[in-house]
């Protein structure tokens, strides 16, 4: 199937979608939308695909998505437990482009925000100082009267297109070349080793699940991804890694074996191959930093 088209609901009396969404876990498909969206994940973890882009994501993550870029959201295995307080918060914004009335972007005074919704084509990382203003502002829209959340909405692509702490997510090769309108069967695949990663995958029983012939799947998964399917598995398996070393409850041994490597060295060697950092390393540098922003706090 293709990438689920969703509708977004902006309500009667608005022209865009302020949404505080409170769950017990994220797991919305890969999916897309005509609107711009800019999402703070208030609280919870998992993995966030965007484009050709996955990374995990935890309390604090933003976003901002140009309009029709598949995403998706997918909690930690253990927000699917659904244990008691354990949940998902997220503040949403979405909005089309043009919502403004026509000529708008083209105005001079709007030629970097138009030049950030570009950009937004890719996906945008927003870090840094620039992260804790638009976050207490995405709170504050929540409330804001009419007049106010248009504003707000201005002022925040504003500071995001001013500001120089953020990353592109996806790559220009993927939106140059992502058949938005094909069948396809990714959301399969990504349920499949999502759901089973931490176990020995082999290509007929993935193949199998998307319904795809071995000898077609790993050409049609890369022409949909722009990467390998042993490359995208290796990164949820290291991302996972990355959540078990940082919670410090298991050694690095027991961490390469949980996340689906058959030995110690095999672990180590893919792990710095992808974060350029040993497990220990990696360990220590988030250990350092956190002690840093606490001190800072």
């Amino acid at each position: 199937m293709k990438p689920i088209l969703r509708k977004v609901d902006t309500g009667h009396n608005y022209s865009f979608s302020v949404r505080e969404d409170i769950y017990p876990y994220l797991y919305n498909h890969w999916h897309y939308h005509p609107e711009v969206e800019l999402t703070l994940i208030r609280k919870g973890s998992g993995m966030r695909l965007v484009g050709d882009s996955m990374e995990r994501f935890d309390d604090g993550d933003l976003i901002l998505l140009g309009a029709d870029l598949p995403h998706m959201w997918r909690s930690d295995d253990i927000y699917f437990q659904e244990l008691p307080g354990l949940q998902i918060e997220a503040v949403a914004v979405h909005f089309k482009s043009d919502f403004w009335g026509p000529g708008f972007l083209d105005l001079p005074e709007m030629k970097q925000i138009k030049n950030l919704l570009t950009k937004a084509r890719h996906g945008i990382r927003i870090n840094g100082q620039t992260c804790e203003l638009i976050t207490a502002r995405m709170e504050a829209i929540l409330k804001a009267s009419p007049t106010q959340r248009i504003s707000s909405l201005l002022h925040m692509l504003d500071m995001i297109a001013n500001s120089n702490e953020y990353s592109l997510l996806s790559s220009i090769g993927f939106t140059n070349s992502y058949n938005i309108v094909s069948t396809d069967n990714i959301n399969k695949i990504y349920t499949y080793t999502f759901n089973n990663f931490q176990q020995k995958i082999t290509l007929k029983e993935v193949a199998a699940a998307a319904n795809i012939s071995p000898n077609s799947f790993c050409r049609y998964f890369k022409s949909r991804t722009l990467k390998t399917y042993w490359q995208f598995l290796l990164e949820v398996r290291i991302g996972y890694a990355c959540k078990l070393l940082i919670e410090n409850n298991m050694g690095v041994s027991q961490v390469g074996y949980t996340c689906g490597f058959n030995n110690l060295s095999n672990f180590n060697r893919q792990f710095k191959g992808l974060t350029n950092k040993t497990p220990l390393q990696y360990v220590k540098e988030y250990v350092t930093r956190s002690q840093l922003l606490a001190a800072s706090g």
